[in-house]
């Protein structure tokens, strides 16, 4: 599917409807599109990327108010596309970037790939750490995301995967001698299905039956619950004509999740009153593939979107953002700080890492990171006051961890 070729559906809701703008030739993106066999297909940009003009050379940064100091650098071997660290307090240390492999379908489609393999690599990061080397690396089909659980599930850490094989897979972190994820339960969401992002319900108040929402390649939300030693499928929807890039729920009132798709629309759902979405909103120029709900502020809502905005919203009012601003590409992953509510990570795609400000109803970016030479994907904060941020890339296959100084 290409960009010019995304049309809008009906809204039922026309007071909370634009019409969706194509989007321009500069924004390009993945295209996912499902093989004869179980391999899903992934159709990827040049491997190319354009230069980062106006960089500093010395740490990667604009002449912004905000520093961005590079620490340490890895070679992840496949494509990185995700790294989170853990926030449970006692293993803030703890970092998992996620990868996949991208392999020639054949000699005749060169622009086509299948994402075969997967590799989940754990780190232990301090302060003192001159030199990054993972400490376990799992092997697995491909990563499309991963989300730490902000509370212990039976005393352990847990990590939930979700895979080009259409798997959700939840990983217990466990020290015996030393630490190392163990696989603890997994479902199949189906054949010839990607399953692209993941979150969990419990990210301000735990349970100890939290749920996981999960968006596919065919457009799907699923909703599931984490029952004793297995995941039960509570519901599903079909919220997008074309893939459901990003699913998150609303930490404050968990009933209620989103997505966000190639189809430029950006859905609400409430599991209590429809099987449909309760919201329709078509204020995105293109497709909707980050949203964040913001765990220590009410009704404060992110997303991004591939038409290059970062868009704040008041969760209560979805028919305008209370503000938006460009960042130079699209954006794929919009992290809040944990301990500075006003300040959000961004990854840009190729306009690398951003940092941005929310003051007097306005974002703003305050600080830039050129340093990779690819795709910007994977970004996150370490729960901790010292501000180290990790960041992933994707064709250069680069880890990478910096301090940012306020």
């Amino acid at each position: 599917m290409e960009a010019m070729d995304i049309q809008a559906v009906e809204s039922k809701l026309s007071d909370v409807t634009v019409t969706a703008i194509p989007m321009s030739g500069k924004n390009v993106h993945k295209e996912l599109a499902h093989g004869g066999n179980s391999h899903a297909t992934i159709s990827t940009v040049p491997a190319s990327s354009p230069s980062s003009n106006g960089k500093d050379k010395d740490n990667g940064t604009s002449n912004m108010a905000v520093i961005w100091n590079n620490k340490l650098k890895w070679h992840t071997g496949y494509s990185a596309d995700s790294v989170e660290w853990c926030p449970i307090d006692g293993y803030r240390n703890v970092l998992v970037c996620g990868t996949y492999q991208l392999e020639k379908k054949d000699e005749v489609e060169q622009s086509s790939r299948q994402i075969r393999l997967g590799k989940i690599y754990l780190f232990i990061v301090n302060k003192d750490t001159t030199e990054l080397c993972p400490i376990q690396t799992v092997d697995t089909s491909g990563i499309l995301d991963q989300k730490w659980c902000y509370h212990t599930i039976q005393d352990y850490p847990v990590l939930a995967v979700v895979t080009s094989q259409g798997f959700i897979e939840l990983y217990r972190l466990v020290q015996e001698g030393t630490i190392s994820l163990k696989l603890w339960t997994n479902l199949s969401l189906g054949q010839d299905i990607l399953a692209l992002s993941v979150d969990w319900s419990t990210n301000k108040t735990p349970s100890a039956e939290p749920s996981l929402v999960v968006s596919d390649s065919l457009g799907g939300i699923t909703v599931l619950k984490l029952i004793v030693d297995g995941l039960q499928k509570i519901g599903s929807w079909k919220g997008h004509n074309f893939e459901a890039w990003i699913t998150a729920f609303n930490y404050w009132n968990t009933n209620t999740f989103y997505s966000g798709g190639d189809d430029c629309i950006f859905k609400v759902y409430d599991m209590r009153v429809s099987d449909d979405a309760v919201i329709v909103n078509r204020r995105h120029e293109a497709g909707v593939t980050t949203i964040r709900s913001h765990i220590e502020v009410e009704h404060q809502l992110l997303t991004g979107s591939y038409d290059e905005k970062v868009r704040l919203w008041d969760a209560r009012n979805l028919r305008q953002s209370v503000t938006e601003t460009e960042v130079n590409g699209g954006v794929w992953r919009l992290k809040f700080h944990p301990y500075k509510p006003t300040t959000i990570l961004a990854a840009c795609m190729y306009g690398g890492f951003r940092i941005l400000r929310f003051e007097e109803q306005t974002l703003s970016v305050v600080c830039e990171y050129l340093e990779h030479e690819s795709i910007a994907y994977g970004a996150d904060w370490q729960f901790d006051e010292e501000s180290l941020v990790a960041t992933c890339s994707f064709y250069d296959c680069k880890l990478h961890i910096g301090q940012i100084i306020f």
